[in-house]
């Protein structure tokens, strides 16, 4: 019994001695835009299928600790990049703006939105080959959201909203008529929001190329930070496996 318990206490020490050699871990601020199931705005801090993924798969390979600030408006974001107020965001679109503004899109893209815009089922539109076919279409949408260049055409009339829970907005608006379709950059919001709010839509794809998403870095983010974060993305997102964190955050009620 002695020998066991001098055993145990030996284990214990080294134990210790090897958790106290481990230097911390790096605390990295990080900045979200509401996109549902993707981040979601909570009462305790963003959740959602992007910020479980990176905090279970991401943050351990980085050996980093993530300290999510509570979600904001895109052009908010953008602002607390480039001051430095948050190091970093998991997913912002490529612009060449934001490029000026020297903020480091890091990699390539990991995720990438199919875009769509939702109407509501008696709208007669079934389709969209041409921004044309929106002539007339007041088309609801976030402030400093990125589009691609179908929705820029001046046929299109577009409504931005400014709120943080811009998605549920638009819907609310579309509803009630006072826009006649909401911009979705990815489909996937556009079914998550109308499941859990009892509303039935039709979803109008663009004829263009998904939207790339890139880990984003502030331009005050040290090299070997976003160097860090190149050597682990790869394998963390390999074998689908952000799939599958998507896929049940979508199937949550």
């Amino acid at each position: 019994m002695r020998i066991f318990a001098a055993i145990t206490a030996i284990t214990t020490t080294l134990a210790s001695a090897a958790a106290l050699a481990q230097p911390p871990a790096d605390t990295i601020t990080v900045g979200v835009f509401t996109v549902a199931p993707y981040v979601i705005a909570g009462d305790t801090g963003p959740h959602g299928a992007l910020v479980e993924f990176f905090e279970r798969e991401i943050a351990p390979r980085m050996h980093v600790r993530f300290q999510w600030e509570r979600p904001t408006t895109v052009a908010r974001l953008e602002q607390n990049l480039i001051a430095g107020r948050v190091l970093f965001t998991p997913i912002l679109a490529k612009t060449s703006a934001r490029e000026q503004a020297h903020i480091q899109f890091a990699g390539e893209p990991h995720i990438r939105f199919t875009p769509a815009i939702a109407v509501l089922p008696e709208h007669p539109l079934n389709a969209l080959t041409a921004p044309s076919d929106l002539a007339g279409v007041t088309v609801g949408w976030v402030q400093a959201g990125a589009l691609p260049p179908f929705m820029h055409d001046p046929h299109i009339r577009l409504d931005l909203a400014g709120a943080i829970d811009w998605e549920r907005t638009n819907l609310d608006k579309l509803k009630l008529g006072r826009i006649g379709g909401a911009y979705f950059s990815d489909r996937q919001t556009a079914r998550y929001f109308a499941a859990r709010n009892g509303l039935r839509l039709k979803l109008l794809d663009l004829p263009v190329p998904g939207t790339a998403l890139y880990a984003a870095f502030s331009p005050s983010a040290p090299p070997e930070l976003v160097e860090r974060y190149l050597r682990v993305a790869s394998e963390a997102f390999a074998n689908g496996r952000f799939n599958a964190y998507l896929n049940r955050a979508i199937a949550e009620q």
